[in-house]
């Protein structure tokens, strides 16, 4: 997988090396590693491919001496877009975004360079909606939205309202705004949601919280103990915003809750699955679904030579055809990429609908937690 030597690969990656990284590092390279396997399954040699490593603090050109060679670069996951963009348009690069989902990418729409970017996971819109739909159409259209400020779940939470608003949902709130925010340490503060949810007798709350965080768990304590009104605590009904992962081991309570089941992914995410366990014992996660289809779109890209653009410029991707309805196998892919044939390849983490500047879809599935 480390190419060496004085041969400079088209192919780089960079990869996190923050002290808390480790595990995002070992998810992506799971992943690359059954990608580059299927790539061999078909009697392909896997392409050179440099590797670097990079702090969140450091400037992707740090990592990166000029040459003329590189054309292909894979950020690493919940990459600075805009540093990248920069990058790409200074070096003449295509972008991979292994795994760019939140807020971030509201900044593509604006973004010099976006053409040259190329997120490979849906965003979390496709998780929200996929929530959204559940909570419908289980009755539960109207709710409280709560947060703790603190928690990675609050990204998620305005989005959430405009989706859930759209749909017909009722969003109450006592404040100027539909979120309302919970400092867990502040007892005065919780009181206030305490009373807000009782006056209200809202059928459904919308936690932004881990279920281990610590508004969750002062939360759930009110709740057991009927501090959220004479339905409790049977009710109110739990909606959780937090990833399917963090979801496995919520804990069981009286009242009914719903969350993510899984991440947006595509077609070739039950094979892909399969044969994560039967390498790791383990069940992947987007992440190592993301390094899968990475592995598996450097190696086409390197397969035959690489197309031009309109304006004469090399466009490192262009072989890929979103608008194609049929989905092709990695060695049917090649067939088609050496022909030079525009194709669909199938993947795990999307629906393979790949285009610059804009996340792929992919299906996914929400659901009451029993």
């Amino acid at each position: 997988m480390v190419a060496s030597g004085l041969h400079r690969p088209r192919l780089a990656v960079l990869l996190p090396m923050g002290q808390r990284d480790a595990e995002v590092r070992q998810d992506f390279l799971q992943g690359f590693r059954l990608g580059q396997a299927s790539v061999e399954a078909c009697g392909e040699p896997f392409p050179p491919v440099t590797w670097h490593g990079m702090n969140a603090s450091d400037a992707p050109s740090w990592q990166l001496m000029p040459s003329v060679e590189l054309k292909v670069l894979v950020a690493p996951p919940s990459a600075d877009l805009r540093a990248f963009a920069a990058l790409a348009l200074e070096r003449d690069l295509t972008v991979l975004l292994p795994y760019q989902r939140g807020q971030s990418l509201d900044t593509l729409r604006g973004l010099e360079g976006r053409e040259r970017l190329w997120p490979i996971v849906p965003s979390q819109q496709d998780d929200l909606k996929a929530m959204v739909a559940a909570a419908m159409d289980a009755g539960w259209g109207r709710a409280m939205v709560v947060e703790d400020p603190g928690a990675l779940e609050s990204t998620r939470s305005n989005a959430f309202v405009e989706l859930f608003q759209a749909a017909g949902g009722i969003v109450e709130s006592y404040e100027a705004k539909p979120v309302q925010r919970v400092d867990p340490s502040n007892t005065r503060r919780l009181q206030r949601f305490k009373d807000d949810m009782v006056w209200s007798s809202v059928p459904t709350v919308v936690v932004a919280d881990a279920p281990d965080g610590p508004l969750s768990q002062q939360l759930r304590a009110e709740q057991q103990q009927g501090g959220f009104g004479g339905g409790a605590p049977q009710t109110p009904n739990w909606i959780w915003l937090t990833e399917a992962e963090g979801l496995q081991d919520a804990p069981t309570v009286p009242w009914k809750q719903l969350g993510l089941q899984h991440s947006a992914r595509g077609s070739a995410w039950s094979d892909f699955q399969e044969d994560f366990r039967d390498h790791t014992g383990t069940v992947p996660s987007l992440l190592a679904g993301a390094g899968f289809d990475t592995a598996r779109l450097l190696a086409l890209a390197d397969a035959a030579p690489l197309p031009l653009a309109d304006d004469g410029e090399i466009n490192a991707m262009g072989w890929l055809d979103p608008e194609q309805e049929k989905v092709v196998t990695i060695c049917e892919a090649f067939v088609q990429r050496r022909r030079g044939e525009r194709l669909r390849l199938q993947a795990a983490a999307s629906d393979s609908r790949f285009r610059a500047g804009q996340p792929p879809s992919g299906q996914a599935i929400a659901g009451l937690i029993e």
